[in-house]
């Protein structure tokens, strides 16, 4: 156990880390105080469930996959026993009770840091949530068993393949588990050319995802779905062929493959391309996969004002039914204006109609019957004229008779994908006539919180349409926007009771974009860094393994003359070759699907492409 300690170190402390932040998760799940905070919610507890189901199966996967490297590894060792006569059951119990001593001294330490941590966690939590609740230390009783639990079982089926080992093999295979013959592999210039052009077609269409889907005449997911097919099975042909014929080209250079050790670490590499080809374009599509999740998480985290900007402009909005609502609105006001000082206040009149938006080929059909939810609102251009003056907007000049714009919550979005719609009419049914009026501007125009679309019509327009419709009347709707609205939970508290829940609050949903978001970026982050530093290990051990194949060739490159210097050199090449090309691959993927996210999502890609190339 002592002398394979330092070879099983890396296996060791990644075990480690796993169980710490799996701890780190569920004890934070069953924190008395989270649980109270989360009480009536299920996102939290939701998204924690989720995520430690997540590190459970990776945590598993990485767990077996490894175990069976140093397994493979000790193939020779425990073949050595069986020959020295050593019984194969007291073997296999020396492999077994090894496995299962070191995984439980992981497992202790794990939880021991898991604990000491946990609070830091929820307090990152709290502040990823803007939230101000305070936590204390906590050692949740249930976090303990649940880790325990979960990893003790994986650790005992480890245990179990260490016991099967020598039952599993021959003696002669175990003496042969490294002499296994490598081929060169032959690669082809027509796959490697087309893994190149594959992928640098997925990356032509999502640098210019709207247009591409525009110029293809394909819908955005069906396009996504394309892009993805190219990416991937681009990947794959790059590893499998594109790397064997560049290899192949630095060893027909002679000038470079007879230089110092590179005719060593270039066969090395060649000969072994095959059997990592696979896993390193799987780590690599994995890893852009990790990088993208982060990015989008970050993206979107940093973004929860601005989005929940546009959809709630305004502090408060409330349909006015009496004096009386706004007389307790105003008392409201009033108990919170040192804090929270009204900086905007305006009332507008708005009428629904029975109408709506068609193509200009089109009629509008008058008996189709609309409800209440679904009867367009529409506005008169003086009144919109006041609304646009209190809040600061530029806008039309003036509107023709037979004109109109609408209001389209979506119109910067829209314009962004390439969305180009043609020109629109809007009809509306002024008793028994049909009045139609001409789009003339699309814009983003929000007389409300949570309003995605109204139209904006001329004065004449409006009051024929009124009068010719006595038995509707027309809404009156208050629009306030406060200081301070992000801190803003005592008033909107009061507002909501003035109101009797009726109206629509910037407040509350983003608490609810902060919380959903903080969660997020929370899992996102830590378990794609439990998914890098694992897959990094896996690549250690995969190399590690092959180094401890090749140590009998080494030992004759030294007795030859060869420096340890040289030695060094030529197998730091080999580890940086596998180590950054899966690296570079899926960064530039991410670079790319990032791209394509932050525009579907219509949040900045400066700063995710940042903080995910730094995890």
């Amino acid at each position: 156990m002592k002398r394979n300690f330092k070879n099983y170190s890396i296996y060791f402390f990644s075990m480690i880390f796993s169980i710490v932040i799996y701890y780190a998760f569920v004890a934070i799940k069953f924190n008395s105080q989270i649980q109270q905070a989360a009480d009536g919610s299920k996102k939290i507890s939701g998204a924690l469930t989720f995520a430690s189901i997540l590190l459970i199966l990776f945590s598993a996967l990485f767990i077996i996959y490894s175990n069976g490297f140093f397994t493979r590894k000790r193939k020779k060792e425990v073949g050595l026993y069986s020959l020295l006569g050593v019984r194969k059951r007291q073997i296999a119990k020396m492999l077994a009770y090894e496995n299962l001593f070191m995984g439980l001294i992981a497992l202790v330490v794990g939880i021991g840091i898991g604990a000491l941590l946990s609070s830091g966690f929820t307090k990152l939590l709290l502040v990823l949530m803007d939230s101000e609740m305070g936590v204390h230390f906590e050692i949740p009783a249930a976090a303990v068993l649940n880790t325990a639990l979960v990893f003790f079982v994986i650790i005992l089926y480890t245990s179990f393949q260490g016991y099967r080992l020598i039952y599993r093999f021959k003696l002669i295979d175990l003496f042969k588990a490294d002499s296994q013959g490598e081929k060169v592999p032959k690669g082809s210039l027509v796959i490697a050319l087309l893994s190149v052009i594959m992928i640098g077609s997925g990356y032509y269409l999502a640098s210019d995802f709207a247009q591409a889907a525009k110029k293809l005449n394909v819908r955005l997911d069906s396009l996504a779905l394309i892009i993805l097919f190219l990416t991937v099975a681009g990947t794959w042909l790059l590893f499998h062929f594109f790397t064997v014929i560049l290899l192949r080209i630095r060893r027909k250079n002679k000038n470079s493959f007879y230089n110092g050790m590179n005719l060593v670490s270039t066969s090395q590499l060649l000969y072994r391309i095959k059997g990592n080809a696979t896993t390193l374009a799987t780590i690599a599509i994995l890893s852009a996969v990790t990088l993208v999740a982060i990015g989008t998480s970050v993206s979107l985290y940093f973004n929860v004002g601005k989005q929940t900007e546009m959809m709630y402009p305004y502090s408060y909005t409330y349909e006015v039914t009496s004096p009386e609502v706004n007389k307790k609105v105003d008392q409201a006001l009033n108990e919170f204006k040192g804090d929270h000082p009204v900086e905007k206040d305006l009332t507008i009149k708005t009428l629904q109609v029975k109408g709506g938006l068609h193509d200009e080929d089109k009629k509008f059909d008058v008996s189709k019957k609309l409800d209440d939810e679904n009867k367009p609102t529409i506005i008169a251009f003086s009144e919109f004229k006041k609304w646009a003056d209190t809040f600061g907007r530029n806008v039309e000049p003036k509107l023709g008779i037979g004109e109109a714009i609408q209001h389209n919550l979506f119109a910067s979005l829209s314009k962004k994908l390439g969305f180009e719609e043609k020109p629109q009419v809007f009809s509306l049914v002024a008793g028994k006539e049909t009045i139609k009026l001409k789009i003339v501007k699309e814009g983003e125009y929000p007389l409300k919180n949570a309003l995605s679309r109204a139209v904006i019509v001329p004065d004449q327009i409006y009051q024929k349409a009124l009068q010719a419709n006595p038995a509707q009347k027309e809404t009156k709707t208050r629009l306030i926007n406060v200081k301070g609205q992000k801190s803003s939970k005592e008033l909107t508290a009061a507002i909501d009771k003035a109101t009797n829940g009726e109206d629509e609050n910037y407040y509350n949903p983003y608490r609810s974009g902060m919380e959903s978001m903080g969660i997020m970026i929370f899992v996102g982050t830590f378990v794609g860094l439990v998914f890098l530093i694992a897959t990094g290990s896996i690549i250690y051990f995969k190399q590690l393994s092959e180094a401890n194949a090749d140590k009998a060739k080494y030992d004759i490159l030294r007795k030859v003359g060869v420096t340890p210097k040289e030695m060094k050199k030529g197998i730091g090449k080999q580890i940086a070759f596998i180590f950054v090309a899966p690296l570079i691959v899926g960064i530039l993927h991410s670079i790319f699907a990032l791209k394509t996210a932050t525009l579907i999502f219509n949040v900045s890609d400066k700063l995710p492409l940042v903080m995910s190339m730094a995890a």
